[in-house]
């Protein structure tokens, strides 16, 4: 705590003295906090600052990048939402986030990897949370045009270990690899769960185990290492070694296998708990938990100061706050229950690591899993099993075959129940919830009374002891204390759900943020603010169609919660463009429409990919957008204009925006044009006669066919989607100027925020999240 609030550690210093006098009956203890929160402090400031000087000294905005210096890549790539891929990489000495295109080699970007690129920096976007959050500020987007070799020394070493360890984890099997030879869902499963890399799953794998709350199992952290560890002490013990060579193996083999992991934040932490607890054991010494968490955090954040922000951090230490504080209560619990042992055993690690992070998981990524119990409790004996034969078989390595490959073979039946589990507990539509702000605190409130608790504070020893003193020489005391001792659990309960009900239902909703104004209350058509991007609903006598979902950062799901949408009966992606999909998955995974209608006309987008797929297994539909298809649901029509039907790949070259969608609606007695980004001559032919509204195609953007198109359409008011200070220009100037003689109102959702467009008795009528009234 004393790292993560380094910068203000003396105006807190003394709050924190006071909390630990007053929750430690031993003073000495406390003593010893204080003591370790000041030098803690101390070292915190000192290495923040240092970081803040060095981190980007190197590099200047805007520098280009040429061949000439390698760039070493530190992290696997993972493909983010607009079909790029990125990574961590150093150059000059500096940390940047590297992006590359679509098209780029992504076997080139692995750990400690050499690559020659040419490319520019740049700031790190508002969106990449997780970047900043680490103290990267620069983005080098850049194509690679060569290999320079790899590093050296011991961490090249490391990367060389990876690579055998990974040639060996093949699963086999029609479902091991293609026949390109890329990785298939048993080998990135195992590859995950021994070596905690996410980076073969699909899309559509990585979605169904994030649903199902079993993403942890392919992103190593404290079950590995102690998975490690047995393993080490049990082959030790296999070759007749005494109980401190034991310990000395284990050690080894725990801090070989963080770098091996990838030594993320997880790994980091679990690796410093399992090295203190070695050593404890060693030296024939119970070891303190709750010390070994305290110094994991201190040399967590020493080594990376960044460490706090990062969200895998404060999963990783509120999942072991939460084991070390509810497992033995919960266990306990349920043996009073009448389950059997093993089962409450089972299902008591992952709840109390549920409730744990469930408020950091509502805070940083706004999901929580409801599945995640049961698929937990479903997969945990095969755990084990998996972790054990792929590590030993990625020790023996190729060389080691057909050994090795028989303890490959032997994990396949453990790899496809973990998958058959995942893919049944994502597959609800109630999977997946997004608490509110109250319902994510409720849970923290009663974590920190368990800590209290548990911790046996000073006054409540005192208070404890009082009231026992009393009882003893009183019957009415002794009756009220059995009353208590007996009605406790139950009260307790009972409260928690009554205020989690509460919290559920008065913070349902994330935060609205800036447009967070109902427009819509009935029917008509609500232009959505996603910020650069573009999302509209239609809505007429409870039929709901979304066009297109926004960017991922777009906060689309707030924007639809503003205005009541629970359900959709269709979700319209126009064309490949991240702008308009990369809100998608979200969208699918929680409003789970029963028809998507495909755009991409053969390009690649992963959003859509994501989204189809769990449109898919949720027995929706799926159809490719074509001129002429008509959407019915109940009163609400809608038509595309265009794309004409394809049945080939696309020409080399071609503009996604070329095939983008056009849809022509009447909603509520609205005449509304949805032009996503097709423009020029073509849209307007397929734009049909005059409207009511029309939002502007392409974000607003310079096209000479505007003035021809307002003349065509005649429309009664015009919006610009558009993200306030956008990098593109949107709207342009010669646009916004086409409207204005066009005597056209125009509205801008960067100004305005979200548009509502309504038929009402007095004709059209405009509503605005921002400025209230037409």
């Amino acid at each position: 705590m004393a790292l993560v609030l380094a910068p203000r550690w003396p105006a807190l210093l003394p709050l924190l003295a006071a909390a630990a006098w007053a929750t430690q009956p031993r003073h000495a203890w406390a003593g010893a906090a204080v003591v370790a929160v000041l030098l803690a402090s101390v070292a915190g400031v000192w290495r923040q600052a240092d970081a803040a000087r060095t981190a980007h000294a190197p590099l200047a905005q805007g520098a280009a990048v040429g061949p000439r210096e390698p760039v070493e890549v530190l992290e696997a790539a993972d493909r983010a939402l607009d079909g790029r891929w990125r990574t961590t990489a150093r150059l000059r000495g500096a940390t940047v986030q590297l992006r590359t295109g679509v098209a780029a080699a992504a076997p080139e970007l692995v750990p400690g990897r050499l690559v020659r690129v040419r490319g520019r920096l740049r700031p790190v976007s508002e969106g990449a949370v997780g970047a900043r959050s680490r103290g990267i500020a620069l983005t080098l987007d850049a194509a690679i045009v060569g290999v320079a070799g790899r590093r050296g020394g011991w961490r090249g070493a490391v990367d060389r270990f990876r690579e055998r360890a990974e040639r060996t984890l093949t699963a086999p099997g029609a479902t091991g690899a293609d026949a390109a030879g890329t990785p298939g869902p048993r080998t990135a499963l195992l590859r995950g769960m021994v070596l905690g890399q996410d980076e073969d799953f699909t899309d559509a794998e990585e979605e169904a185990f994030r649903r199902s709350g079993l993403s942890h199992l392919v992103a190593a952290s404290g079950q590995n290492v102690a998975l490690v560890a047995a393993l080490a002490i049990g082959v030790a013990a296999l070759c007749g070694l005494s109980r401190p060579w034991r310990i000395g193996w284990a050690l080894v083999a725990v801090v070989a296998y963080v770098p091996l992991a990838g030594a993320g934040p997880s790994i980091r932490r679990a690796g410093v708990t399992g090295v203190l607890t070695l050593l404890a054991l060693g030296l024939g010494r119970a070891p303190d938990r709750w010390w070994a968490l305290l110094l994991a955090a201190i040399a967590t954040v020493l080594v990376d100061p960044s460490s706090p922000g990062q969200l895998g951090w404060q999963l990783s230490f509120a999942a072991v706050v939460g084991l070390l504080v509810l497992v033995a209560p919960l266990t306990a619990l349920a043996r009073r229950a009448g389950w059997p042992g093993w089962l409450g055993a089972a299902a008591a690690v992952p709840l109390g690591a549920g409730l744990a992070t469930a408020p950091v998981l509502a805070a940083g990524v706004g999901d929580v899993s409801l599945t995640s119990l049961p698929a937990n409790v479903l997969v945990e004996p095969v755990v084990a099993p998996v972790t054990w034969l792929g590590m030993v078989a990625g020790v023996l390595g190729p060389e080691g075959a057909p050994v090795s490959g028989v303890l490959v073979r032997a994990t396949v039946p453990f790899l496809d129940w973990t998958t058959g589990v995942a893919t049944w507990a994502a597959s609800p539509g109630w999977a997946v919830v997004r608490p509110g702000p109250l319902a994510a605190t409720v849970p923290v409130l009663a974590l920190l009374v368990a800590l209290a608790l548990v911790g046996r504070p000073a006054w409540l020893v005192r208070g404890q002891d009082l009231a026992r003193r009393w009882a003893a020489r009183s019957g009415t005391g002794r009756r009220l204390l059995r009353a208590a001792r007996r009605r406790g659990v139950r009260v307790g309960a009972a409260a928690t759900a009554a205020l989690l009900a509460v919290g559920a239902t008065v913070g349902g909703a994330s935060d609205a943020g800036p447009s967070g104004t109902r427009v819509l209350a009935g029917d008509g058509v609500a232009v959505l603010d996603v910020g650069q991007g573009s999302a509209t609903l239609l809505r007429e006598g409870g039929a709901t169609i979304l066009v297109d979902a926004g960017p991922a950062d777009g906060r689309v799901l707030d924007r639809l919660a503003e205005q009541g949408v629970t359900r959709l009966d269709a979700l319209v992606l126009s064309h490949a463009a991240a702008d308009h999909t990369g809100g998608a998955p979200a969208v699918a995974s929680r409003l789970r429409p029963s028809l998507l209608v495909d755009g991409r006309g053969g390009h690649d987008d992963p959003p859509t990919a994501v989204a189809a797929s769990i449109v898919a297994a949720a027995g929706g539909r799926v159809v490719p957008a074509r001129t002429g298809l008509r959407l019915t649901a109940g009163p609400l029509r809608a038509e595309l204009r265009w794309p004409p039907p394809r049945s080939g790949p696309p020409p080399a070259g071609e503009d996604p925006n070329d095939r983008a969608v056009v849809v022509r609606a009447t909603v509520g007695g609205v005449r509304v044009l949805l032009p996503s980004d097709r423009e020029g001559v073509p849209l307007r032919t397929a734009a049909g006669g005059p409207v009511d509204l029309l939002v502007l195609p392409h974000h607003g953007s310079a096209d000479d066919d505007v003035p021809r198109l307002l003349e065509a359409l005649r429309p009664r008011v015009a919006v610009a989607q558009v993200g306030a200070d956008n990098g593109y220009g949107h709207p342009s100037p010669p646009t916004v100027d086409a409207v204005r003689d066009a005597a056209v109102p125009l509205r801008r959702t960067d100004r305005d925020g979200t548009v509502g467009v309504t038929s009402g008795p007095g004709g059209l009528e405009v509503a605005r999240a921002r400025g209230g009234g037409p």
